[in-house]
């Protein structure tokens, strides 16, 4: 850990800033894909309802509300899951975007630091 306080004290102040950039895109970069992954995993659960939905013949389902099941009419479930699948669809795609741009601006940052250290 001393180490670590040390190099940044030898580093010139925008060296430094540049570093502490890249450290908050990688946290926000971590964050974002945790999110994505999360938002995939629902999807993919959405999916199989729907799917499950699909196969069953009857016009009326059972769903849990909380820890309790209900019997519900099947369209109107099916429809709830379809919106809620658009829905994680979107979110897929603009967290998708977004893992990219930081991504871009990680390399952006590591390859500026080190040209950065590299000119000293």
């Amino acid at each position: 850990m001393w180490l670590g306080a040390f190099l940044m004290e030898s580093v010139p102040p925008q060296v430094s800033d540049k570093i502490s950039k890249l450290q908050s895109t990688q946290a926000a970069y971590d964050t974002t894909i945790l999110q994505h992954q999360r938002v995939q995993e629902e999807l993919s659960e959405v999916e199989r309802s729907l799917e499950t939905l699909g196969q069953e013949s009857s016009d009326e389902v059972y769903q849990f509300a909380g820890r309790v099941l209900v019997k519900r009419d099947k369209k109107k479930v099916e429809t709830e899951l379809k919106e809620k699948q658009e829905l994680l669809k979107l979110r897929d795609s603009a967290l998708e975007k977004q893992e990219g741009k930081l991504k871009e601006r990680i390399e952006e940052l590591e390859s500026s630091i080190k040209g950065s250290l590299k000119s000293q």
